[in-house]
């Protein structure tokens, strides 16, 4: 059975005469040119690839070579003397010093003291006795704190014996009254 629009819907029929050689010519060269431009486009991609590979074969660490790394040193810098001052601890001479006393019984003998400067002496003697003798910072901030609370003002001044944690301490305080006074409290 033929419908009318068979010959409308169907593919056209190749010409025929010197019209279709030309056709098939032009075809292959169309066709050639279409390869062309992918076998290129496929050989880039290669061509990169290749690249990075062989960038990355040459970076590679030789095993066997082994780089001698020449180092220049500079002379030493010229030596500085600095200064240091050391605490001394000084012996206590209210007590006895065949034996010297211990920390506790120093801080026992300041509580018991009446006279404030007498029990701010003994409990910087305690402080020191536990910082020096026993490294037990946390006793000897304690006693230094006591100190300062016994010594008044007067306490806060600086001295050449004072330990490094006491200095520390007397900063804080006299940081705090600064404050103190200038927001009016």
């Amino acid at each position: 059975m033929t419908d009318d629009l068979d010959d409308l819907l169907g593919p056209p029929p190749a010409p025929a005469g010197p019209d279709s050689a030309l056709f098939r010519r032009t075809e292959r060269v169309l066709r050639r040119g279409r390869l062309a431009r992918r076998v290129a486009r496929a050989g880039a991609v290669a061509a990169v690839f290749a690249a990075g590979g062989l960038a990355g074969w040459l970076a590679k660490p030789d095993r066997e070579r082994v780089t001698t790394i020449e180092v220049a040193v500079a002379s030493p810098p010229d030596v500085v003397t600095v200064p240091v001052v050391v605490p001394v601890p000084q012996p206590v001479p209210d007590l006895p010093q065949s034996s010297p006393p211990s920390p506790a019984a120093a801080e026992l003998l300041a509580e018991q003291a009446d006279d404030p400067a007498e029990a701010a002496r003994l409990y910087r003697l305690a402080g020191d006795l536990y910082l020096n003798d026993r490294q037990d910072y946390r006793q000897a901030a304690r006693c230094y704190r006591l100190h300062l609370a016994r010594a008044g003002a007067a306490g806060l001044a600086p001295a050449a014996d004072d330990s490094w944690l006491l200095t520390s301490l007397k900063n804080a305080k006299f940081k705090e009254s600064i404050d103190a006074t200038a927001s009016g409290g």
